[in-house]
């Protein structure tokens, strides 16, 4: 649950959340968590199960994908509002796509998939936001791939 850390504005500075009313907020309070990270955590490991969806509340991670191998590519950086996890949380047995690691000290407040899925079910205003960030994200991919193939 939300600590006096992170009270229901913290929530609402969320963009993801913004459009929430406070008794939505309120619902919602529950099923969030927060997680506290040193600089150079891993977050979350590409190709391990997605349950949750993360908000970035405080600090800066780099999202990386295959990372510690030859190769691997720093594919986007999140700042505080920024929030990874929902494409993996939409899906059936999804797999991260990704390995997210903290660049310096970092909190996030967190959903399960079950609350995700209220939240986006619930409100089309949010779930509208998810997919623009989504398309956004795998415009930026197919950019990258661009370059990969550009380079052979």
């Amino acid at each position: 649950m939300v600590s006096e850390l992170f009270n229901m504005s913290t929530l609402r500075a969320i963009p993801l959340f913004a459009p929430l009313t406070p008794d939505e907020l309120e619902q919602l309070r529950p099923a969030v968590q927060v997680v506290a990270t040193g600089p150079g955590e891993v977050v979350v490991r590409e190709g391990d199960s997605a349950d949750r969806l993360y908000c970035l509340v405080e600090g800066e991670v780099q999202v990386i994908k295959n990372y510690l191998e030859p190769g691997a590519q720093t594919v986007d950086i999140l700042s505080p509002g920024d929030f990874f996890g929902e494409m993996a949380l939409v899906g059936e047995d999804a797999k991260r796509s990704a390995t997210v690691i903290t660049s310096e000290p970092s909190r996030f407040l967190t959903l399960d998939k079950e609350a995700f899925r209220e939240v986006l079910l619930g409100h089309a205003n949010i779930a509208y936001a998810v997919l623009v960030e989504a398309f956004r994200r795998l415009r930026q991919a197919n950019d990258i791939i661009a370059t990969i193939e550009d380079a052979r």
